[in-house]
């Protein structure tokens, strides 16, 4: 990714800041919580399509559609979400803010901690080197989205 991309992610990720009234968590501070004490704490939501997720994702994260109701959310999750914080993401931020803001409230009733969106998404985490995962374990590709979209992701052993 070039310095174009690197700066096209951060204006994404302002965007995202005005568009959407929703706490964000940084890759860092993830990536902190996530090697801490509380990991058991966090649990982390992956609201892209299947294909997306099925490509790469984050350790441990689930996949949920992004297009689930809360009512289903809830059903499928809300036993295991009390006194946990949530922490969802898709490519760069927009499909699970527009998720946290549907499912907050109920969330929140059913005894979350907080949900927050991770700032820049799996396209910032995996830009900064973390790790991401698929069915085989490690793997150094990530799906795009589309190609616009995937001028923002810096290429790993020439992928």
């Amino acid at each position: 990714m070039s310095a174009r991309g690197q700066l096209a992610l951060w204006l994404v990720e302002k965007r995202l800041d005005l568009k959407y009234d929703v706490p964000e968590i940084t890759f860092q501070e993830l990536k902190k919580r996530l090697s801490s004490e509380e990991a058991s704490k966090y649990v982390l939501f992956d609201t892209r399509q299947k294909e997306e997720y099925d490509t790469s994702h984050i350790q441990s994260a689930f996949h949920i559609s992004p297009d689930m109701s809360a009512d289903v959310f809830m059903k499928q999750f809300g036993s295991g979400i009390q006194g946990k914080h949530l922490v969802f993401y898709c490519s760069v931020g927009d499909r699970s803010s527009h998720f946290i803001e549907r499912i907050r409230e109920k969330a929140l009733e059913k005894g979350a901690i907080s949900l927050s969106n991770l700032r820049g998404g799996i396209f910032r985490w995996y830009n900064e080197k973390n790790t991401v995962v698929n069915e085989n374990g490690e793997t150094d590709a990530i799906h795009p989205y589309d190609k616009e979209w995937g001028k923002l992701i810096i290429k790993r052993n020439g992928r």
